[in-house]
């Protein structure tokens, strides 16, 4: 029995040692491996002569440009972002100008047209009423007005159609009927030297075609 309690720590420590010898065993063979591996591979030596032939300096500083550029390209972007919106407000608001100023000038156009017909159906009618008053107007005067001021050729076309139309003028409050005027019963007493309304006569106006 005291045989058995002896042998049982001198299993232990022989279990131990094998251990021992095994883990040497191993070490040992991997060692030996190393040992039979090339100390650098074609490719080991291929990645570190490129590495060696790049400055990180380098690299770092084309970056930080890099970064820089972008920098600034950012913000003249936004520049032209706002000079665009810019310009297309103020287009916008020209626009708008030019629009309302192009209306104005055609409504005045149209008045203008409106008052120069009356003008030229007041003319006819005082040309047939008043024959003589015309023609007592000079030449010259008349060839003076018509080099300042011409008429155009449909002039003669547009007095005809007024002639047509004065029942309809008549009407009108703002065209002044002569029978219904007194002022009108002097004008037989006009002196020569008067102007003639707007530049002619209708006398003129009739004898412009003949000729």
């Amino acid at each position: 029995m005291w045989g058995q309690q002896l042998q049982k720590p001198w299993d232990g420590i022989s279990k131990v040692r094998g251990m021992w010898e095994e883990a040497g065993r191993s070490v040992q063979a991997a060692e030996e491996e190393e040992e039979m591996d090339p100390p650098d591979s074609a490719s080991r030596v291929f990645c570190s002569r490129i590495l060696s032939m790049v400055n990180t300096d380098d690299v770092n500083a084309i970056i930080l440009a890099q970064k820089n550029m972008l920098d600034r390209f950012e913000k003249t972007n936004e520049m032209l972002l706002n000079f665009n919106n810019l310009s297309s407000a103020r287009l916008q608001q020209m626009s708008e100008r030019f629009l309302h100023h192009t209306r104005t000038l055609v409504e005045m156009k149209r008045d203008l047209d409106s008052i120069f017909r009356r003008i030229r159906t007041l003319k006819g009618k005082l040309a047939r009423q008043h024959p003589e008053a015309f023609s007592h107007i000079p030449e010259a005067s008349l060839l003076e007005d018509e080099d300042e001021d011409p008429i155009p050729p449909s002039t003669t076309t547009t007095i005809a159609t007024s002639e047509q139309s004065t029942g309809s003028c008549d009407t009108s409050p703002d065209t002044i009927s002569p029978s219904l005027s007194p002022g009108f019963e002097d004008l037989s007493h006009v002196r020569s030297s008067s102007p003639a309304i707007n530049g002619r006569s209708q006398t003129d106006d009739e004898e412009t075609p003949g000729e």
